[in-house]
Order: structure tokens, then sequence, then C-alpha cells
């Protein structure tokens, strides 16, 4: 496994690349991870380590920085959108040269891999959701209003560190404590122009106008890894039945860091799944 770098529209982008068995053949298609606010490629050591225990050491798998995560230039113009870090992705897809990749998003890159998904179908063969936000543009009425403009505005002032300490604090119920401490600490060092950009382009962002465009190419495949409180009426395996899902029990929304083993064997399964 070796770092890279890649020249993306908004800046230098760092991934990890495991390559594959020198002079084999690939046994499948790549599969890249994205992960989501407040952490970068680390996130995803473990789950790398243990996708290439059950797949073979041949299977190449890849995991992002998101511009301005990690050793990834911050854009000029602050522009955090899924939209915009899909255009990262396809990037790094046209400059290491692979036609076809299935991506893994983890919360906030659940968005961009389904960004990625609906901007370039024929390029992704399957799409893993894991713990994704929903669909905001679905909230009950008045909830935007009451809760989203609200916290927005807490960010952009001075209560900016206790409101993202308390919105992460909620996402965390029912992990482990090793994960809340590493996630909490994690959210101290991130600037708080990528948190910002990052919770608007959530909030604004259509995942179901991506879900549909991406189905309608033959062949797509989502698929959603779960943690037992993503159930609300705006979850997007709920606005989008047809999404296959697993729930790995007693995890937080960082279920990867939570259990590893479960969650990797469910990912596994919906790779190899047919």
């Amino acid at each position: 496994m070796h770092l890279t770098t890649v020249a993306g529209p908004a800046g230098r982008l760092n991934l990890t690349d495991t390559g594959g068995v020198s002079g084999e053949e690939p046994q499948a298609v790549p599969v890249l991870l994205v992960h989501g606010m407040a952490y970068d490629i680390g996130v995803w050591d473990e789950t790398i380590a243990r996708m290439r225990a059950n797949l073979g050491q041949n299977q190449r798998i890849l995991a992002i920085d998101l511009r301005g995560h990690g050793a990834s230039d911050p854009p000029a113009d602050g522009d955090y959108s899924p939209d915009s870090c899909a255009a990262d992705i396809i990037a790094v897809l046209d400059a290491l040269n692979i036609p076809q990749v299935a991506l893994v998003g983890h919360s906030f890159g659940a968005l961009v891999v389904l960004a990625t998904a609906a901007s370039a179908p024929t390029r992704v063969t399957r799409v893993i959701l894991a713990d994704p936000p929903g669909d905001f543009n679905y909230l009950p009425p008045g909830m935007y209003e009451e809760q989203m403009v609200p916290f927005l505005a807490a960010l952009a002032g001075d209560g900016y560190r206790a409101a993202a300490e308390e919105k992460f604090a909620q996402a965390l119920e029912g992990g482990t404590a090793a994960t809340r401490e590493t996630t909490i600490a994690r959210l101290a060092s991130t600037p708080r122009d990528r948190l910002i950009g990052m919770y608007k382009g959530m909030f604004a962002y259509s995942a179901v106008g991506a879900i549909d465009r991406y189905l309608a190419t033959p062949g797509a495949r989502i698929a959603a890894v779960l943690a037992p409180a993503n159930s609300w009426p705006f979850s997007l395996h709920i606005l989008r039945p047809e999404i296959a899902t697993a729930v790995v029990p007693e995890t937080s929304h960082w279920l990867q860091l939570d259990a590893p083993v479960p969650f990797t064997e469910a990912v596994v399964a919906q790779l190899s799944s047919h």
C-alpha cells in the first residue's frame, strides 16, 4: 500500500492505493473508499486490511483524502459541496486510468459517492453507502427552519465549538468510548470553514435525485450498511426502498470504528453480491 497524489480541479489530492499483486490480473474492479467529516484516509486502515483478507491481496483498494482533509489541498473558493468533491473523484479515476470502480462512502462521503455515480454512472459498478445522511429536502415541514438554520448560524458564530460537539455527540450515541474520544479529537482539529462547507453542502444536496439518476443506468447497484439509529423518515433507504440494507448492531454513526469486523463483512458481502 502506498501514498500518491493526483492533481484535482481545486488542488492536490492525496490517496492511498494498495495496487495489486505484480504480474497478476486484478480480480475485480477497484474499490475506492471515501471518508466523512473530520476524518481522512486513516479512518479506513482496518477496513482496508480486513477487505484484502476477505477479497484477496490482488483486490485493488484506494482511499482518498477529500479536499481540505488529510494531505489534500483545501479549495481556494471554499467549495466542499458533494458535486465538487465528486469532480475530485473523477479526476483521480482519470489520472490513474481506472475505467470503472466500486465506491464506498461514509457519512458525507456517501453523498460524494452518490454525486460521482450520478455524474458518471457507467464508470461506477456499484455504490455502498456507509451510514449515509438522509435527504434534507425531505425533512418534515418546518424542521429545516427550526433546527438546521439555527445550527448553521451557531456554526458561524461564537458558539461554533459547542454546536459542533453537540451534533457529533448525538451521532456518537451507541458507539464505543474509543470512537467517541477519537472523533471528538478529530472534530477539534477540523477547521471551521471545512465543517460549515460540508454541512451546507449536505443540507442542500438532493441525494434522492442522485440515486434516481444512477439507478436509471442498467446494472447500477446501491446498498447501505447502517447504524441502528439510521431510521428517519428522510433516510435514503426509506425514501428509496430498493436500496439493499444491512444493519451493524451496537454502533454509532462511525460504525467502521465501533465494529470493524461486522462492518467489513457487510461491505464485502455487498461487493460480492450479484
